[in-house]
């Protein structure tokens, strides 16, 4: 038989002991690897040499300093910074050879190093490129695009404002064009340009699994009316990675191992602090490491890759991680998805807690695993090209995962991405909750703040969010869904509020949705998409009548055909076989019929506190909200747990959640209601955020031996 106090006994002094024996180590950039490394009197000068001495449970308090090189991990150790944004991990380095005049405002000098950023006085710098552009202008559309005319088509561009570059050399530099839908920016090589009309590679162009719906729109063959948006004539571009267009101050480029640099402010570039990226990964490990807590380091101009899927209770605390990733060509899908060098993790209980992704190159922070959380975090301009295939924050996950009270804004793509390993899922009900996302897919046409593009979601709860300013779809579950919940979420002044298409199984309760352009709408699929069983295969597209879509307030709603199936669709109308209301439209506005109860319905201003966008506060003051559907057993035993009988995500005079992270960087302020976050997306929609450093005054120091 145990004795409960010998066994307590015991765990206390395995307890004290551990406690005990664990160390704390010191680290700086003017220690010395002699030292002893136990305390700020005598750091070591290195990170992966303190790193080499810790076991399990011991401590590395890094001090001020700006870090270069590569790490390795171990298991059980915690990482800190003595001084929060004081403490720098970079893949950038100063640059400390000396510039000479190239011709007028232009500099250079010799590297022997590839440059994928480069840094002025802490700003960053522009790779030459037209139409002319610094950093802080990505969201004016006048200056970081130049618009095609009629004449443009596959391989060819022709535009007005080349009157501009006329007399410029530009073949082996790169169009970085938006072409025929839209969804991606493409780097492709520049063949030819003769002042009036620019030849570029179109290869593989008009291919989905190189470029999706952007090359097929725009294929040679493909019918497209000249007023179409999807026309190439509408194609949107810029040009880049070429000498002759290095032309202002903050440009860069590098040629045949020459940098040449236009400083700006008139600056002798010898007489400032010069930074170039040469390093992808300041962490960068396929062996399996757990129980690692990163707090309080900062990572700039770089990223960490921890992929292996053995990897367990990872943990990043109050880290900034500013301008990740650096390549500048996106030749395609294929090659974006090898390119792209986000912060990634991969494996089980992931905590990412308090921290900034700012200004990444295309995807910001990629997790692969479960038991999975991501909490109370900002991201801010990220994906600039607006390119499809990256997003702020993507999560493959096959267990629970919560992502919650996160900031998204002035990102220009997906907000959140979640696909879920189907065959590995083994927890229900993971959660999307209390997020803050705005100002989205400024320069993308296919873009949802909540993005969900496969099948089953094993019953996520996707609750409490706000979701306005976004240019595309603020909640989105894509083609042949199944198995999700959405409730008590607020969207406004987006394309769309809400889209859930699939088969079965979806609560969709207590949402309101204004200003919204295009009407929210449920999808029911009815053709046997990859392959599901859930396929009715009813092809006369009757309306929904068993999805549970109750007590939602909601300007326009329709029940409408799959854009993949109006093909069917339409000849089940030459059939004569569609469902009388169907055969009307096939948009049908929603109304109470079976499952789908307790909605209101159309414009309903005088519901709310004030609808006035200028001062908006979307807590009822109407009883007419009143009278929803009640919570019931049955609806439990579906999934439906937290009916409320109101319309809408707020009761009458009720209590006023707001959700998004409780800080936010750059003395930006925390955003804690309606008006406040209407009045702030109005202000940067133009105005792009350039992300700090914090290194001005740093000493250089070392991660990992030479």
């Amino acid at each position: 038989m145990i004795n409960i106090k010998v066994l307590v006994v015991t765990i206390l002094q395995l307890f004290i002991y551990a406690t005990l024996s664990a160390a704390t180590y010191y680290v700086s950039p003017n220690g010395n690897n002699n030292n002893s490394g136990t305390s700020e009197d005598q750091p070591f000068q290195v990170v992966q040499y303190a790193i080499d001495q810790m076991s399990s449970g011991d401590t590395l308090i890094v001090l001020d300093g700006f870090y270069t090189g590569t790490l390795k991990l171990k298991s059980g150790i915690s990482i800190q910074a003595k001084k929060p944004r004081k403490v720098v991990f970079s893949g950038a380095e100063p640059l400390e050879v000396r510039f000479k005049t190239h011709k007028g405002n232009i500099y250079k000098v010799k590297v022997d190093k590839e440059i994928k950023q480069l840094f002025f006085n802490d700003k960053p710098m522009t790779w030459a490129q037209w139409p002319n552009m610094q950093w802080s202008e990505n969201n004016i559309f006048e200056k970081k695009w130049a618009k095609s005319k009629i004449g443009t088509g596959p391989g060819v561009l022709t535009s007005d404002a080349f009157s501009e570059i006329k007399d410029l050399d530009v073949v082996g530099g790169y169009c970085f064009i938006r072409y025929g839908k839209g969804n991606s920016c493409y780097s492709r090589k520049i063949e030819s340009f003769d002042g009036k009309i620019l030849h570029w590679n179109d290869d593989n162009f008009y291919s989905s699994r190189y470029t999706g719906e952007d090359g097929r729109k725009a294929a040679p063959g493909v019918k497209l009316k000249l007023s179409h948006q999807n026309h190439p004539s509408k194609s949107e571009f810029f040009l880049a990675g070429d000498l002759d267009l290095l032309d202002v101050p903050g440009e860069w480029f590098v040629e045949d191992n020459i940098l040449y640099f236009y400083p700006p402010e008139g600056i002798d570039p010898n007489r400032a602090d010069i930074l170039i990226k040469t390093n992808d990964y300041s962490i960068d490990q396929s062996t399996a490491v757990s129980d690692v807590t990163i707090d309080g380091i900062d990572f700039m101009a770089t990223s960490v890759k921890l992929d292996s899927e053995d990897n367990k209770n990872i943990n990043f605390h109050n880290s900034y991680f500013t301008y990740i990733g650096a390549e500048f060509l996106y030749i395609d899908r294929p090659q974006g998805a090898d390119i792209d060098k986000p912060i990634y993790v991969k494996g089980t209980q992931i905590l990412v807690d308090k921290c900034l992704f700012a200004g990444a190159q295309n995807t910001a922070l990629k997790i692969d695993g479960g038991n999975i959380t991501v909490q109370n975090c900002v991201f801010i301009e990220n994906n600039r090209h607006a390119n499809f295939e990256s997003r702020s924050l993507l999560l493959y996950a096959n267990d629970k995962y919560k992502i919650n009270r996160n900031t998204f804004f002035n990102n220009a793509s997906d907000a959140i991405r979640i696909v879920p390993y189907l065959d590995e899922m083994r927890s229900l009900n993971p959660e999307v909750s209390y997020n803050h996302i705005f100002n989205g897919g400024k320069y993308n046409s296919d873009v949802s703040g909540i993005y969900m593009p496969t099948k089953s979601q094993k019953y996520a709860e996707v609750h409490h969010n706000w979701i306005h300013n976004l240019n595309g779809n603020c909640i989105r579950l894509d083609l042949a869904g199944k198995e999700l919940s959405v409730h008590h979420n607020v969207t406004w002044s987006s394309y769309r509020g809400m889209t859930i298409e699939g088969y079965e199984k979806f609560n969709i309760y207590n949402n309101t949705a204004l200003y919204n352009e295009t009407p929210s709408d449920i999808i029911r699929n009815v053709l046997n998409h990859s392959g599901v069983e859930e396929a009715s295969l009813d092809l006369s597209f009757p309306p929904i009548d068993d999805w549970n879509v109750l007590n939602n307030l909601v300007e326009q709603y329709h029940d409408r055909v799959g854009p993949r199936e109006k093909i069917t669709h339409n000849e089940s109308k030459k059939k004569g076989i569609l469902h009388p209301e169907r055969d009307e439209s096939w948009l049908i506005p929603i109304i109470d019929r079976g499952s789908i109860q307790g909605n209101l319905i159309g414009e309903r201003h005088d519901v709310f506190t004030n609808a006035d966008l200028s001062d908006l506060n979307l807590i009822p003051n109407d009883n007419a909200v009143k009278g929803g559907v009640k919570q019931s057993e049955e609806l439990r035993k579906q999934g439906v747990c937290c009916l409320d009988s109101f319309r809408g995500a707020y009761d009458v005079n009720g209590d006023y959640w707001y959700p998004g992270s409780n800080w936010m960087p750059y003395g930006l302020p925390v955003i804690k209601t309606m008006a406040e976050a209407e009045r702030f997306a109005k202000k940067y929609h133009f105005i792009s955020i350039v992300p700090e450093n914090n290194v001005e005054g740093l000493q250089r120091a070392y991660l990992n031996l030479k």
